[in-house]
């Protein structure tokens, strides 16, 4: 996982780079330098293998000047630097792009004074014979003609406040080129720690993050300003950047294809995860069922759905490869805490279980629950729904109750609030600092679902899983990702089948949008789609094993 730092992080590792490390400034620039090269090359590289050509040297475009030894034009990058660091990083890169053969346009803020940085660079710039052009009014912008890719180093993570002078022009002849945008660490108009964009903003087509991500890269509105993101640790200490107070990371492919259950020639249904589904009542027959579902759709060997007999006959044309279990008679339309002994048995049974969903607020289904919850004490158990009102503010000690070290909870804002957590996501910082007091008062991990979606565990830890799409907000979806996170923590730790719960989850949504589109989305699609997401993931450990073995 990418660790996630606050700009006063950045500083402070920084800081001990320079001191514990020898790290001088100069270092760490070209350090961005190189990778910031490696991010236009990777970019260039891209586009001539999608378009068989650079975007610009389409037809409307004059060729260009620069050529490869093969006589094929090479391309042309734009520069256009701030007064700062995220300037001179821009410099360093720029020399290292005219070395290696591209075409060099450089731009670079009227400063009074550059940095000491600034000056060598433009130093060794000027004995390469690479000039830049220096914006001093508004007759000095860049027209951007016969260039391929613009790298955006103006402001990076020094943005603060609104943008003024020259700068919203700049942002806006950026925005309106039509070309590619690789902003160095943070598009420039964007700040760090916080999700809102002041007035304007780089709308980046990728976004090379320095030494960690930023947490304005997870939240909407400012992580729309990102684009593609990727990151580099340039020179910094790795253990220094994860030893940070705020303990944020980011999960990413990489890691969900290290924590992905595998089924082997040697597996049956009955090793592969045999999952308890304990949710519905009348009116909300459709949650169980695609709770149910999205558990077998995510590997589960067997799941077993039990429900109320009086609603089994509404759930049972939704369950084919699940088992269905009707507690009680016909007259019985929600749980009830006679329920309970028929239970027993499966529950000792089961791998996981799963609890909540559409279970409905009745009288006699609070009794269950307050029943029930001790009977899974030390079982790896996932509550969603209702059954998070076990949990409520009024009894803030049941979280901290002995056997809970293998459960999750799923609320959605309302629930967490209900439980006693305070929600806020345009205060990014104080939304997280909120969730981890919530996890550390107790000993259950929790997933706060969201536009972002945080996983905290009670050792203080955030990840942080920004998955998914706006057409994900309709009912039903939770009732998904419960299901999948259920089968998955059959066969892992929840630190690890929950955020890859959550990223397989979005991961479908955005192969249902794909096809689908976002409007008219429902959360069955989510199931339709979740073999596909895992197949993603699955085709990419067979190119991974493929390459280990031509190794």
């Amino acid at each position: 996982m990418i660790p996630i730092l606050t700009l006063s992080e950045i500083k402070e590792v920084e800081r001990k780079s320079s001191l514990d490390h020898g790290l001088t400034e100069f270092d760490m620039i070209l350090s961005a330098g190189e990778a910031v090269f490696q991010a236009v090359k990777s970019m260039l590289e891209e586009a001539e293998e999608d378009y068989g050509s650079f975007p610009s040297q389409h037809d409307e475009h004059p060729g260009h000047d620069h050529e490869h030894e093969d006589g094929r034009e090479q391309p042309v990058v734009a520069f256009v630097c701030g007064k700062g660091h995220n300037g001179a990083d821009a410099l360093a890169a720029a020399l290292l792009s005219a070395q290696a053969g591209y075409g060099v346009v450089i731009y670079q803020l009227q400063a009074d004074r550059y940095n000491p940085e600034s000056q060598r660079l433009h130093k060794q710039l000027s004995d390469s014979d690479l000039k830049i052009h220096f914006i001093r009014s508004a007759v000095d912008l860049p027209v951007f003609q016969n260039v391929d890719l613009i790298v955006d180093g103006l402001l990076g993570s020094g943005a603060e406040g609104e943008l003024r002078g020259l700068l919203p022009s700049l942002i806006y002849g950026i925005n309106r080129s039509g070309l590619p945008v690789l902003s160095i660490d943070v598009p420039s108009g964007v700040t760090c720690d916080s999700s809102e964009v002041k007035n304007t903003a780089v709308k980046a087509s990728t976004t090379l993050c320095l030494g960690a991500m930023k947490l304005s890269s997870a939240f909407f509105p400012s992580s729309s300003s990102y684009g593609k993101l990727d990151y580099s640790p340039i020179c910094f200490d790795e253990k220094l950047l994860a030893e940070q107070p705020s303990r944020m990371r980011m999960y990413t492919e990489e890691d969900a294809l290290d924590h992905l259950p595998a089924k082997t020639y040697r597996s049956h249904k009955h090793n592969t995860g045999r999952v308890l589904v304990l949710c519905g009542s009348r009116g909300m027959h459709g949650a169980a069922a695609l709770a149910a579902n999205a558990a077998l759709r995510a590997g589960a060997g067997v799941v077993r759905a039990a429900v109320p007999a009086g609603i089994f006959h509404d759930i049972s044309a939704h369950l084919l490869e699940v088992i269905g279990m009707p507690l009680g008679s016909e007259r019985d339309f929600h749980f009830k805490p006679e329920h309970l002994d028929a239970l027993i048995p499966w529950i000792e049974w089961a791998d996981s279980i799963l609890i909540g969903c559409g279970l409905g607020c009745h009288s006699e289904t609070a009794i269950f629950l307050e029943r029930i919850m001790p009977a899974l004490s030390g079982r790896r158990v996932v509550v969603d729904g209702d059954g998070l009102s076990y949990f409520s503010s009024d009894t803030p000690e049941r979280r901290g109750g002995k056997g809970l070290d293998q459960f999750v909870l799923t609320p959605h804002p309302g629930e967490y609030r209900r439980m006693g957590g305070q929600y806020d996501y345009d205060a990014p910082m104080a939304l997280l600092d909120g969730a981890r007091n919530f996890a550390q008062s107790g000993a259950t991990g929790t997933i706060l679902k969201g536009p972002t979606s945080v996983y905290t565990s009670p050792d203080g830890d955030l990840i942080l899983i920004p998955a998914g799409n706006p057409g994900m907000a309709t009912a039903g979806s939770g009732d998904v990702l419960a299901g999948i996170l259920a089968a998955f923590l059959t066969k892992k730790p929840r630190e690890e089948a929950a955020p890859l719960a959550v990223f397989l989850h979005g991961r479908s949504g955005d192969a249902a949008r794909r096809d689908r589109g976002t409007l008219g989305m429902a959360a069955s699609d989510l199931i339709l789609y979740l073999p596909l997401a895992i197949k993603e993931l699955e085709d990419l450990l067979l190119d991974l094993d493929e390459d280990s073995d031509g190794e």
